[in-house]
């Protein structure tokens, strides 16, 4: 589940796509389409189905460790052979959460020293009315280097990847505080 949770956070993302077509497309659609309540909630709840119904991360991960040829004991594999409404409702509500993250995170991390701060309209299409709180601009290494660590933290204690997951979380959040109030 950490893994559909972590595909459905990044998902507002795919309004980047069109920087390959023209920076001018991408400066008009970039925290716009992708951005918003809606889009998110829609996200989350089609990529939580999907998974749930298709299993499609343990399909990947498969793929992936026969490609590397990598050993993995096959329960940690093994596809979803039961489905309950009680599993899909979780399904649905870590992916829309997930999804959702996306939206604070990226009111708090915004802009660069060369470019201008980028608004979220979290309400489009109803409304065009703009958002930001930047506290750290983007490409900030601080948070990177603590997910990172979490990470490694994570692999090398499994028995508490969830109190690491939850120190990470706290970590990042203090971070973005820190580095936004004291040194902005």
């Amino acid at each position: 589940m950490a893994a559909v949770a972590g595909v459905a956070a990044v998902s507002p993302d795919w309004d980047g796509v069109p920087i390959v077509f023209s920076v001018q497309v991408f400066d008009a659609i970039h925290r716009v389409w992708g951005h918003n309540v809606f889009a998110c909630v829609l996200l989350g709840l089609a990529i939580g189905v999907a998974d749930y119904r298709l299993d499609i991360v343990t399909r990947a991960a498969r793929f992936v460790c026969s490609l590397l040829r990598l050993t993995v004991r096959p329960s940690d594999l093994a596809m979803r052979t039961e489905f309950s409404t009680s599993g899909i409702r979780t399904w649905i509500v870590v992916s829309v959460l997930a999804a959702l993250s996306q939206l604070p995170a990226d009111l708090v991390v915004s802009g660069t020293a060369t470019l201008n701060d980028w608004e979220l309209k979290l309400l489009w299409p109803v409304s065009d009315r703009g958002w930001v709180f930047p506290l750290v601009p983007w490409g900030d290494i601080g948070v990177t280097i603590v997910f990172v660590g979490g990470m490694f933290a994570m692999l090398r204690w499994r028995a508490r990847v969830q109190w690491i997951a939850c120190m990470t979380l706290l970590s990042v959040v203090s971070y973005i505080l820190v580095r936004g109030f004291l040194f902005p």
